[in-house]
């Protein structure tokens, strides 16, 4: 069952966006799709930015977040705050 990740990381946005930017290279997406990355998007927000992903499962997010979170640790991307999960009910794309 595809699960929604959603949290956020407080701090200057633009400065959240360049770094995230370089930490999620051409090699991190390839890795994201591997385990059942569907979609991230990020936003601003007052306190810095949102982060919303779509994974086909929590254990492929789970594999991801092994590999990529000792990396956004070491580039100091930042706490990710109020993370939470969600099962999806109903998922489609427009070409569904």
């Amino acid at each position: 069952m595809a699960i929604l990740t959603m949290f956020e990381i407080h701090g200057n946005t633009d400065q959240l966006v360049a770094k995230m930017n370089q930490l999620f290279d051409a090699d991190a997406n390839k890795l994201a799709g591997e385990h059942g990355g569907l979609s991230s998007t990020v936003v601003g927000t007052e306190q810095g930015v949102m982060v919303v992903n779509r994974w086909e499962s929590e254990q492929g997010m789970e594999a991801f977040a092994a590999v990529m979170r000792p990396r956004a640790e070491a580039d100091q991307i930042g706490e990710q705050t109020g993370w939470r999960m969600f099962e999806a009910l109903i998922d489609r794309t427009p070409s569904d």
